[in-house]
């Protein structure tokens, strides 16, 4: 029981500490990076499925490692296939001096349900070996299963109609008159 309650009357009201409640709301709704060898994995969140986004990236130099430096220039690589359903559409492939980061804009289509992972490609205009993969990782909701709250940098600019519509032009099954 808690301090202010009597044998006669118990408290049934929840009292939560303060100082352990802990509001990750900001967090929650910044696009995150993590790096691991040649690899950037950027974690969008939730997004809903057949819709199409932008994606205002700025990653932190600090993840390109020793290849962030002001010489290097970086650049989407166009040898490698072409993603149907992840692009880059700008990119600041230099790092400027005023910031931190190099800047890009991604167009990405949530095709499927669940965990779906694109891959694009950029590499170093002055040494062409140096090629970092970004991973761009999002977990898709399927039709009715909620609307997502998007992520700071990420813009919703359409949505892509069902092949399975209700407005097909098959009227189904009947008796023969």
């Amino acid at each position: 029981m808690s301090q202010g309650a009597t044998m006669d009357q118990p408290d049934h009201h929840v009292h939560f500490d303060v100082a352990s409640l802990k509001d990750d709301f900001e967090n929650d709704s910044c696009v995150t990076y993590q790096r691991a060898g040649d690899t950037i994995v950027v974690s969008l969140g939730f997004l809903q499925i057949n819709h199409r986004y932008t994606i205002d990236l700025k990653l932190p130099s600090n993840l390109f490692g020793d290849l962030g430096s002001s010489l290097n220039q970086f650049q989407p690589d166009v040898t490698t296939v072409p993603n149907l359903h992840c692009r880059i559409t700008e990119f600041s492939g230099m790092k400027d001096d005023e910031h931190d980061f190099y800047e890009m804009k991604i167009e990405f289509f949530a095709y499927k349900e669940k965990l779906l992972r694109e891959t694009l490609h950029i590499v170093n205009s002055n040494n062409d070996k140096e090629v970092l993969k970004l991973v761009i990782a999002a977990r898709v909701l399927g039709k009715g299963k909620g609307t997502p709250m998007l992520r700071t940098g990420i813009h919703c600019i359409g949505m892509e109609k069902d092949e399975e519509s209700e407005a097909s032009d098959f009227s189904g099954f009947g008796k023969d008159p």
